[in-house]
């Protein structure tokens, strides 16, 4: 699922070659996406209960970027949903809509 969201959609600067650094990113608003391996670490813990057609709630979301690897392990046919209380950051979550999925939804606290 990771390999499947190139994180580079996800950083402030997409032509930023530090994007693929083991080490956060500045997204800006005082947040930042967390490290591959952090990302790694909690998708591993998530996989038994992120299957097709589940669901799963990500507060918090960011950059959009877990949200989208999440999309990757509960399918068409799951549904994830990403909370974010940065309303600048709400705004750049488009993200998730270029990657063309149809499940993840972004929200606003």
């Amino acid at each position: 699922a990771l390999n499947a969201v190139d994180r580079a959609n996800y950083v402030r600067d997409k032509r930023d070659v530090n994007a693929y650094d083991d080490s956060p990113q500045t997204i800006g608003y005082g947040a930042t996406i967390s490290a591959p391996h952090m990302h790694a670490y909690a998708t591993e813990h998530l996989r038994e209960f992120l299957r097709p057609g589940m669901r799963a709630l990500d507060i918090g979301s960011g950059s959009g970027y877990l949200v989208a690897v999440m999309h990757h392990l509960v399918g068409d046919t799951g549904k994830v949903i990403g909370i974010e209380h940065i309303p600048e950051l709400v705004k750049s979550l488009q993200n998730v809509d270029n990657n063309e999925y149809q499940q993840p939804v972004i929200c606003l606290l």
